[in-house]
């Protein structure tokens, strides 16, 4: 019984030191975000950019495309605009011109629960100009 008992104490240490070796026990978090083109011009109006969002994570470290899980803003959403839901990331050129117009990707950073946890935000710009058009740059 004894000996049962030596046994049952050395499996149980060995399985928690696998478990402690292979997993840390917290949720993967989201720590930082690279948003893709970051800086970048469109020259004419109605054209298509589309934005690529890269989370990195900890807990296992990795880093894997988000684009699809962000909100996508900008900081002139007349000029540049993402209005296209089933293709996220779309940027679309609008009336007007501006230069570094900013890009926002936001997500929070627990991935098993999108709206919990810190936000996390990725940053790009990009500038507008049309052609012909004495008010642009």
């Amino acid at each position: 019984m004894e000996r049962r008992a030596v046994r049952i104490i050395f499996l149980s240490a060995a399985v928690l030191l696998i478990l402690g070796i292979f997993g840390c026990g917290h949720d993967q978090e989201l720590t930082s975000m690279t948003v893709t083109p970051s800086n970048t011009t469109i020259i004419g109006q109605g054209l298509e950019l589309q934005f690529t969002a890269v989370g990195h994570y900890i807990h296992p470290p990795e880093s894997k495309d988000i684009t699809s899980t962000v909100i996508w803003k900008s900081t002139a959403e007349q000029i540049i605009s993402f209005i296209t839901p089933d293709k996220p990331g779309l940027a679309t050129s609008g009336l007007g011109c501006g230069t570094n117009i900013g890009i926002s990707a936001v997500v929070y950073s627990n991935p098993n629960n999108p709206s919990s946890g810190n936000a996390v935000i990725g940053t790009a710009t990009v500038s507008v100009t049309q052609p012909n058009d004495p008010n642009c740059p």
